[in-house]
């Protein structure tokens, strides 16, 4: 007699074939930040050479390379992180939205338009509970090497969404909106910030949770998985992420 398989063995085996792509930069001191936030410290409390342990202490805004913000973040009456759903950006279907082709500059607002073009491109159709992500390309603005980042292009400028886009991703029912800029919807001239329609109205006042500073995008077809978990900070207006994007080859 056959012994049959249950859902959780099921789902294991599913995932157990699927590819991973790690999102997320290393978080370290001197790395890119949006241009209102200091960057990460991490400083020595104890060391191998001193007691045979290490332990560091973090100093860190919640808002520091890949990280969610929190309904709060925008909205007074909007949850804080430790009242996010632990599951909200676990396991969820994604769907990329593929504009590095288009050569988004600084300031630049993409429409609905550019949108429903990219995902006829990536032939794929938008559900609610899915979650959009925002392809930019904007990783290449990222830099390389040790140095003092805090001021570099990638924090300091950025391309965004108008309000077309934002109706339109909040009114499929997205569970989350993700990009690889600083910001998501808000676009951004050499520190000058612009309106932010998905923060202020389209998607942190409706719950729709905001994902900023994804990774290597063009490694990840159209279509996949987003796991992420946000840490349960007490008042958060956000949290740091180590976002993995799930795909199969097939």
């Amino acid at each position: 007699m056959a012994i049959e398989e249950s859902p959780q063995e099921a789902l294991l085996a599913a995932l157990a074939q699927m590819r991973v792509h790690d999102a997320s930069p290393v978080i370290e001191p001197g790395m890119p930040m949006f241009v209102v936030y200091d960057g990460p410290e991490i400083t020595p409390l104890i060391t191998h050479a001193e007691v045979g342990v290490a332990a560091n202490k973090l100093t860190i805004a919640e808002h520091t390379g890949t990280h969610v913000d929190a309904p709060f973040h925008f909205d007074p009456n909007g949850e804080t992180m430790e009242q996010v759903a632990g599951d909200a950006l676990l396991l969820l279907p994604y769907k990329k939205f593929d504009l590095s082709s288009l050569d988004p500059q600084p300031g630049q607002l993409l429409s609905e338009e550019d949108l429903r073009e990219a995902a006829a491109r990536g032939h794929f159709v938008l559900a609610a509970g899915d979650i959009a992500i925002i392809e930019m390309g904007w990783d290449r603005h990222w830099p390389s090497g040790e140095g003092d980042h805090t001021k570099s292009f990638w924090g300091l400028n950025m391309p965004g969404l108008d309000e077309s886009a934002c109706s339109y991703l909040t009114e499929a029912g997205v569970a989350a909106v993700a990009s690889d800029t600083a910001a998501c919807d808000n676009a951004v001239v050499d520190g000058e910030i612009g309106e932010a329609h998905g923060h202020s109205h389209w998607f942190l006042p409706r719950g729709i949770l905001i994902v900023e500073g994804l990774q290597g995008l063009a490694n990840v077809p159209a279509t996949g998985l987003f796991v992420a978990l946000p840490l349960k900070l007490k008042g958060g207006t956000g949290s740091p992420l180590r976002v993995l994007l799930l795909y199969s080859d097939a």
